[in-house]
């Protein structure tokens, strides 16, 4: 398929996009400001990891009850109440600074992104052929990281005390919402797949399951607690930002290299070379914690041992099976996202900012030994698909798609 038809394609799209590139500067400014409006009023950090855990947990809840919602009354209307629901939870924030309301606050918040991206990516399903997905869902993923990355800047324009960067989150998602809403592009229709258990998964491949288990546990610490972290040792706000930026920088950068390598070689011997690599990062940062170059492979090898264990797991099963399976992998992957900042957040409370890396360890310690383990006794693996770097989080839309028929939703056709 030729590039011009590619580009044809995303022009048909460019509301959405550029709606989700405003929506994740919001998304990461958010999640930087709760961490460090948290500290400053001095929130327990216990509590914080809880608040925090929320996001997941909502999101978690999304991905099973949004589905329904877009299928009664279609994406654009969903889309528009999700995102003045999200819009409202921050202004919910900055008014009631209070531990005890920011959790059910947290939690709506994450359900309302779930469901954004669902339709986000169901959307990109739909206009995108065989041929040109992964180019699509590439220039998508680069949206969403950049704009995690510069939401991580905005936290230095207002003082962290007043509701003006709450106000400022709540001005971009209202922003977000105009283009999408007014598009005059059909939108798709929906299709809940049957799901696969747990303990299947786990039978047909533990190492995938256990990949991206750790991954979200890891991962969600992070962004979530990350600027707690770096508050407690008295990093300034402004390289707070830049912390958390070279962090989500080597989320977008790395995997596509270790993705590249796991096509050529067995992909458990990629995924045991991105855990020793965090291992030993994890170490070293709780000595050398300004050198960036550190949390910028930390990064990379923990959101690649989320994309290298899901297409792992592909090159077990049958084509037709991936659907279901991939939705299976994202749902662990959200449970590990929600445990993660709550063990993270008592961790930091009652043992102190020295033992937050070592955690990272002791989870991809405790990844590797599975992976060797997995190496002696498994059978060699086939590779039945390419590569593609989808961000954790952000692809909850593992949905079957069909065509929307006249009567249905109430996403009408120009």
């Amino acid at each position: 398929m030729s590039n011009s038809s590619t580009l044809k394609r995303l022009m048909v799209v460019w509301p959405l996009l550029f709606g989700i590139f405003i929506l994740t500067i919001s998304n990461g400014l958010q999640g930087t400001l709760l961490g460090l409006r948290a500290s400053s009023e001095g929130f327990p950090v216990a509590i914080t990891g809880i608040i925090m855990a929320m996001y997941y947990a909502g999101f978690l809840i999304g991905c099973q009850y949004v589905p329904k919602m877009i299928a009664s009354v279609g994406h654009i209307r969903v889309f528009a109440a999700l995102a003045s629901m999200a819009s409202t939870t921050v202004l919910l924030h900055g008014l009631f600074v209070n531990p005890w309301l920011w959790i059910p606050i947290r939690l709506l918040t994450g359900f309302c992104f779930s469901g954004i991206f669902i339709i986000a990516e169901s959307w990109l399903n739909k206009i995108s052929n065989k041929e040109q997905r992964g180019t699509i869902f590439s220039a998508y993923v680069s949206i969403v990281y950049s704009g995690l990355f510069a939401g991580q800047f905005l936290i230095n324009f207002a003082p962290l005390t007043k509701i003006d960067l709450f106000i400022l989150v709540s001005i971009l998602i209202s922003i977000a919402l105009a283009p999408i809403t007014l598009t005059n592009k059909r939108t798709p229709g929906f299709q809940k797949p049957e799901s696969i258990s747990f303990r299947k998964m786990i039978n047909i491949s533990p190492l995938a399951m256990s990949g991206v288990f750790v991954a979200g546990l890891c991962s969600s610490t992070m962004l979530s607690l990350g600027p707690v972290y770096a508050s407690a040792i008295d990093m300034p706000r402004s390289e707070i930002a830049m912390f958390m930026a070279i962090y989500i920088l080597g989320n977008a950068v790395l995997p596509i290299f270790l993705g590249a390598l796991s096509d050529k070689i067995d992909r458990r011997k990629v995924i045991k070379l991105a855990t020793i690599i965090a291992i030993i990062c994890s170490v070293l940062i709780t000595v050398y914690t300004h050198y960036y170059i550190l949390i910028f492979l930390l990064g990379g090898m923990i959101t690649s041992l989320y994309s290298v264990s899901i297409t792992h797991m592909h090159d077990q099963i049958k084509k037709t099976q991936i659907v279901s399976a991939s939705r299976s992998l994202i749902l662990f992957n959200s449970i590990g996202s929600t445990i993660g900042p709550i063990a993270g957040g008592f961790l930091l409370a009652y043992a102190g900012h020295e033992g937050f890396f070592i955690m990272f360890a002791v989870y991809t310690g405790v990844l590797l030994i599975i992976a060797f383990y997995r190496s002696i006794v498994g059978e060699k693996i086939e590779r039945k698909h390419r590569f593609v770097h989808l961000p954790a989080h952000f692809a909850p839309s593992i949905f079957r798609l069909k065509e929307k028929r006249p009567h249905q939703g109430g996403d009408k056709k120009s």
